[in-house]
């Protein structure tokens, strides 16, 4: 059973960052693979048998109100990090991890104006289309041994099938198992199609 544990998905799902866990775990039954999803609130809740963790984007009022339970499980998150297990940060969850050295090798600064705008970004090989809102000096994406953290909003990983199909091997590789081809053909055909209408319209926008 692949386990997948999202922290506190009522105060970190803002712009629905949460369907990244959702498309994850839809996916990975496609392929015929057993998964659950966990809520993450205590450090006690991040073992070794998890093998993805989702950190969301919260406002800043939601961010107080679990600021001392987020600074006491960020070292476990980091020994999570560093044994190998696979995650991904979307926005504000991105910029916490930073402030508490979950992530390393980066520094917060401001930027002179917020950019608030759709989003085309030359990935290495690939292109990663999103919704950047920011007024913070970090990567639009970066990585970290098995980590993704994104700046771009909302759920990135059902816009981005080359990127999610690089989370999915990173938690299969975590659970030692293959990351079959999907087995819903029928399904992965629509969602495809969906995406293609998805990077159409927000292409053109990010043109402007």
């Amino acid at each position: 059973m692949i386990k997948l544990g999202g922290l506190f998905p009522k105060q970190l799902n803002l712009n629905g960052d949460f369907g990244n866990l959702e498309v994850i775990k839809a996916q990975l039954q496609w392929r015929g693979l057993s998964c659950e999803t966990v809520q993450i609130e205590r450090a006690s809740d991040l073992n070794s048998d998890l093998d993805f963790v989702f950190v969301g984007h919260g406002s800043v009022a939601a961010w107080a109100s679990i600021k001392t339970e987020f600074a006491s499980l960020a070292p476990a998150l980091r020994s999570l990090l560093e044994a190998g297990t696979p995650g991904l940060a979307i926005s504000s969850g991105f910029e916490e991890l930073v402030r508490t050295k979950v992530l390393t090798g980066l520094e917060i600064s401001q930027q002179n104006s917020r950019y608030s705008k759709f989003e085309v970004l030359n990935d290495g090989d690939n292109e990663v289309l999103g919704y950047l809102n920011t007024d913070l000096d970090l990567p639009v994406v970066h990585r970290e041994k098995n980590w993704v953290a994104s700046m771009l909003h909302g759920p990135l990983l059902a816009k981005n099938p080359l990127l999610l199909e690089e989370v999915l091997r990173g938690i299969t590789n975590h659970a030692g198992v293959d990351l079959p081809v999907i087995q819903e053909s029928e399904k992965a055909g629509l969602l495809a199609d969906l995406v293609d209408e998805v990077w159409k319209l927000e292409k053109e926008l990010a043109s402007e």
